[in-house]
């Protein structure tokens, strides 16, 4: 961590150098908002209604057990861990609806 301090405004700035939030640009709550509706809006793009439900239960019932946590490392943690959810849930999402889609596939099973 280091101070500096600016002799023209007198204002102090502490800078963590071990800062390994997942996004400098935004502010944690604002990052788990946006990977919140962005799973959400995600779970619409499921070809089925019950993938759509699981994925939006999931998602709640997740970032729920979430919200209490205060040590930063876990909440970085919980974060990235959102952000891999999400590119998961749009990766099966792209390839079910191209099943979901697939006249042979049906057949096959």
């Amino acid at each position: 961590t280091t101070t500096t301090t600016t002799p023209s405004s007198c204002q102090t700035t502490t800078t963590n150098n071990n800062d390994m939030t997942p996004s400098t640009a935004l502010p944690t709550r604002s990052k788990a908002i946006m990977l919140y509706r962005s799973l959400l809006r995600a779970a619409k793009k499921m070809p089925t209604p019950n993938r759509q439900k699981f994925v939006i239960r999931k998602t709640r019932d997740e970032f729920r057990e979430n919200k209490t946590l205060t040590d930063p490392e876990e909440i970085d943690f919980a974060l990235r861990l959102a952000d891999t959810n999400l590119d998961t849930v749009l990766i099966q999402a792209e390839h079910l609806t191209k099943l979901h889609n697939d006249p042979t596939y049906h057949n096959e099973v």
